[in-house]
C-alpha cells in the first residue's frame, strides 16, 4: 500500500511540476472585446534566464492568426508582434481584440479562441489553451453603450434610442436637440475614492465644492455635452473616458489626479434645458441620474 501512495505522489509531483495555466481578462468576452491574455509558466521549461516568449493564437477548427506568419515568419521563427510582455515571476501577457487579431469577424470567430505560448524557435511550447468568446447580440434597449464593456481608455459611445422612450417623456421624445448629464466615481492612486460631475445646469457654477468641470454656465455652452443625431430618434454621445474627464489633467485642481481609474460612469440623456433651468420646460431624461456603467479595469 506504502508502495502505491509513494508511486502515486511521484507521479502527481510530475504532473504538477510542469502546470502551466493561461487566464483571460476579462473572462467574459465577445470576439469584438479587447482581452488581455495571461501565461503562467512556472514549472514549465519556458521562459527561463529572461528568455522572451510568443503566443500563437488560433480559432479552433477555422485557422491561425495572420500575425503568426505574416513577413515569412512562422512556428519556427515568431514573429516580433506576437512577443508577449514579461510582467515577473515567469508570468507573460499578450492584450489583443479577437476580431482585428484574427482578421475575421464575430461571426467567422464563432464560440472559442486558442492559443498557446511557445519559444521564438518553437522548440518549446505550452498545451493548447481554449477561452469561450460570447456571442454578439443586440437587444434593443432605450439607452446602452457600445461596446457593452469597456476601460476609461476605450472609445465608447452611449446611445439613446427615442422610439422606445416611456411616453411620459414628452419633452424629451419630440426634442430635437439632445443633452447629457454625466459624472463618475473613481479612485485615486493613494486608494482613497472620489467624485467628478460635469456640469450640465443652467445657473451660475459653485466652483468651490470641488467637483464640477470649470468653464460653462449651461448645457448649450459645452457642446462636448452634445450628443449627436444618427436619425430615426437614435442619438448617441462618444468619448474616451479618461480623456473626456480629463484624468491627470493639471489645468486645475479639480481634475481626477494622475493615476486614477474610473470605475463608473454616469450618463443621463436630458433636453437642451432641463427642469432644472428657471422659466424653462422639460423633462428629466431617460433613466434616471443614478444610472451608470461599470469600468473594466
Amino acid at each position: 500500500m506504502k508502495k502505491i501512495v509513494s508511486l502515486l505522489a511521484v507521479v502527481i509531483a510530475s504532473i504538477t511540476g510542469f502546470a502551466q495555466t493561461a487566464t483571460v481578462s476579462p473572462a467574459n468576452f465577445t470576439a469584438e472585446d479587447q482581452i488581455t491574455i495571461t501565461f503562467d509558466l512556472n514549472g514549465v521549461q519556458l521562459g527561463n534566464n529572461g528568455e522572451d516568449v510568443y503566443i500563437w493564437g488560433f480559432v479552433p477548427g477555422c485557422c491561425g492568426s495572420p500575425l503568426n506568419d505574416q513577413g515569412g515568419f512562422g512556428f519556427g521563427n515568431s514573429n516580433p508582434l506576437a512577443k508577449c510582455t514579461a510582467l515577473g515571476g515567469k508570468k507573460y501577457s499578450f492584450t489583443l481584440t479577437p476580431t482585428q487579431y484574427m482578421n475575421k469577424t464575430a461571426a467567422e470567430i464563432g464560440a472559442q479562441f486558442g492559443c498557446l505560448a511557445k519559444n521564438q524557435n518553437g522548440s518549446r511550447q505550452t498545451q493548447d489553451f481554449v477561452f469561450a468568446v460570447d456571442p454578439l447580440t443586440f437587444t434593443p434597449s432605450v439607452f446602452r453603450p457600445f461596446p457593452s464593456k469597456f476601460t476609461q481608455d476605450d472609445v465608447v459611445t452611449f446611445y439613446l434610442d427615442k422610439n422606445l422612450l416611456d411616453p411620459s417623456k414628452t419633452a424629451l421624445k419630440a426634442a430635437t436637440e439632445v443633452y447629457v448629464f454625466t459624472d463618475i466615481d473613481y479612485v485615486r492612486p493613494n486608494g482613497t475614492t472620489g467624485y467628478f460631475q460635469v456640469s450640465q445646469y443652467c445657473e451660475p457654477l459653485n466652483t468651490s465644492d470641488g467637483n464640477y468641470y470649470p468653464g460653462q454656465t449651461t448645457t448649450a455652452d459645452n457642446p462636448a455635452l452634445k450628443a449627436k443625431d444618427f436619425g430615426n430618434g437614435l442619438f448617441g454621445w462618444t468619448i474616451v473616458p479618461s480623456k473626456f474627464f480629463r484624468i491627470g489633467d493639471t489645468g486645475s485642481p479639480l481634475f481626477p489626479p494622475a493615476g486614477s481609474r474610473i470605475t463608473r460612469i454616469k450618463v443621463h440623456f436630458r433636453t437642451r434645458l432641463s427642469p432644472y433651468c428657471p422659466f424653462t420646460s422639460g423633462d428629466s431624461g431617460s433613466l434616471g441620474d443614478n444610472f451608470g456603467f461599470p469600468v473594466t479595469q
